[in-house]
């Protein structure tokens, strides 16, 4: 198992998936944002073709900016011939993401271990 920190996004691979897991708690402010949104671009352009899992475990309120952020980053990694799936998105998230119909675009999980079981 491989951990990478980054601010606001910690990165570890386990069973060849990179798991991503969001250390913020209220994803709402622009400045965040863009740092997730660079570290996420980083991480994809480190990686190419993979197995990515976006762990929301810490999140608990995210702004709709953030959701156009993750909207582009599931693009990068369709380029890249890569997957990309959700995880452990707290009941609230969940409805903004039923409201929006991203739960029709990203395969969700409850469980981390579903998740990577899913791969």
């Amino acid at each position: 198992m491989t951990k990478i920190a980054y601010p606001r996004v910690l990165v570890e691979t386990i069973h060849g998936v990179t798991i991503a897991n969001f250390a913020d708690t209220e994803i709402l402010n622009e400045e965040v944002i863009g740092e997730i949104d660079e570290q996420l671009q980083e991480l994809i352009g480190g990686l190419g073709q993979a197995d990515l899992l976006l762990n929301f475990r810490e999140v608990r309120l995210m702004s709709s900016t953030m959701l156009a952020v993750l909207l582009k980053f599931a693009r990068r990694v369709s380029a890249a011939q890569g997957r990309l799936k959700l995880c452990c998105i707290a009941p609230d998230l969940a409805q903004v993401f039923k409201i929006t119909r991203f739960d029709r675009i990203f395969e969700i999980y409850d469980e981390e271990s579903k998740a990577l079981d899913s791969f």
